[in-house]
């Protein structure tokens, strides 16, 4: 797929989960911080470009087991080599660059899963629910990623605001984690995780999502078949 002007072809996208104190405590009150990082994937038929539309499926919308669909806005990094077992020392060097993911959720169906012990894979790789984009920005551009704004706007009214400071694993401990378990591709996604402030979204709804020096990553939502 294009992101901005670069071309990539992801083998796997791998996300963090309770990576902001902040989301912890309004998702899982009482919760302790993890000890290392909560990975789970999403599929690559949920990825979309800016501006394109993230689709509300039918048999959630019409479902009230399951009509809480969320926005969770996380920076991402993207692989620039295969590469296995890196060192946080080297982890900058296997970096192409940064972007902005909307890690879209179904809430309830997650819950319920999470509820019954099952995985948080379906609830999180339905079709669109991984808008990406609008550009890479190279890691010299963004020497430091541990200090950027991030923020999302629903509707223009801000629903979070955050930095990227308050990651509770940074950007090479992540790395150097996951490339513990996998070899990693070129074009291959890692999101980081999301701060406070998550709350549903509608067909009719415009979501952007924007972190400092990448830009803004715009999508509506629209119903499905409409």
């Amino acid at each position: 797929m294009l992101i901005g002007d670069i071309e990539i072809n992801p083998t796997k996208i791998i996300c963090l989960g309770l990576n902001y104190k902040d989301h912890i405590e309004e998702t899982r009150p009482g919760q302790a911080l993890p000890t290392e990082p909560v990975l789970f994937t999403k599929s690559l038929n949920c990825l979309i470009q800016n501006k394109e539309p993230i689709v509300y499926p039918k048999m959630l919308y019409e479902n009230r087991k399951y009509n809480r669909v969320d926005y969770e806005v996380e920076l991402a990094f993207i692989i620039k080599d295969k590469c296995k077992n890196v060192s946080i020392e080297d982890a900058y060097d296997h970096i192409l660059g940064y972007t902005i993911f909307n890690d879209v959720t179904a809430r309830k169906m997650q819950i319920k899963d999470y509820a019954s012990n099952k995985p948080w894979f379906r609830s999180k790789s339905l079709d669109t629910f991984g808008p990406i984009g609008p550009k890479i920005v190279d890691t010299n551009t963004i020497s430091d990623p541990h200090n950027l704004k991030i923020e999302l706007k629903l509707n223009g009214e801000i629903k979070q605001s955050s930095n990227t400071k308050n990651l509770l694993f940074n950007v090479p401990e992540i790395l150097h984690y996951i490339c513990k378990f996998f070899t990693m591709e070129p074009g291959d996604i890692i999101a980081t995780g999301t701060p406070s402030g998550i709350s549903p979204i509608k067909p009719g709804d415009l979501i952007e999502a924007t972190i400092e020096k990448i830009g803004t990553l715009s999508n509506p939502v629209i119903l499905e078949g409409e």
